[in-house]
């Protein structure tokens, strides 16, 4: 088998998903409840978070959903706000958001870099927040094709954004590892064809994550040594 491309997935396998999210998830929350305890309890319920803790439960919808999903989720309780607004409002939140890394986050770019693996980024996150991520953590220099569910090609599960990217690469499937740490990564990479690398740095775990992917890993940062053996 020879790899020529990666195309990784962001939160949960670049940086960890938790200490990324959770806390900023929380401000959020606070915000829209206006100071109603109540409300963000229900907000918090509603979106499988757990408030307490600042961090998602596994089957959360903010987790493998896109931005756009969670704002209609987040409306039937705030009769007040209009999804436009609401998404506007939201993304700019985000831009705030730089990320926990994954250890060894920038030595593992480097590593398959030196390989001549072309690298991507394909998140169900906004374009401008992954961006925004990537350069302040000084990362983006390594991927040149970064999609996000705005781009125009649909988000995970589906396999719009791996069909961009084998389009813009002249790649086959068989060439290219799909990297990422829900389901929906997963499930989007066999779809297309691609061998489905599944990382614990998000909130599954490997058992599960087993069921779906051709092989799970604990982070990327054992990617340099998957590729000598693949």
């Amino acid at each position: 088998m020879t790899i020529k491309a990666i195309l990784f997935d962001k939160d949960g396998t670049l940086f960890h998903f938790n200490e990324t999210w959770g806390p900023w998830f929380y401000d959020v929350l606070f915000e829209l409840s206006d100071g109603k305890h109540d409300l963000l309890v229900e907000l918090a319920n509603l979106l499988n978070y757990d408030y307490k803790t600042k961090t998602f439960y596994k089957n959360s919808p903010f987790i493998a959903g896109t931005e756009g999903e969670t704002i209609r989720i987040m409306l039937s309780l705030l009769p007040n706000f209009e999804e436009e607004n609401l998404i506007k409002w939201l993304s700019k939140k985000s831009m705030s958001v730089d990320g926990k890394p994954v250890d060894n986050l920038l030595e593992t770019l480097e590593q398959i870099q030196e390989k001549n693996i072309i690298m991507g980024v394909a998140t169900n996150d906004s374009v401008s927040s992954a961006l925004n991520q990537l350069v302040e953590n000084n990362i983006k220099r390594f991927f040149s094709y970064i999609y996000g569910f705005d781009s125009g090609f649909g988000f995970k599960p589906g396999t719009g954004m791996q069909k961009e990217f084998l389009r813009e690469t002249s790649l086959l499937a068989n060439e290219v590892i799909m990297v990422g740490d829900s389901m929906a990564d997963i499930e989007s990479g066999n779809k297309i064809g691609m061998t489905t690398v599944a990382v614990l740095t998000g909130p599954l775990g490997r058992s599960e994550l087993e069921k779906k992917a051709d092989i799970v890993l604990n982070s990327i940062s054992e990617i340099p040594s998957l590729l000598q053996k693949l």
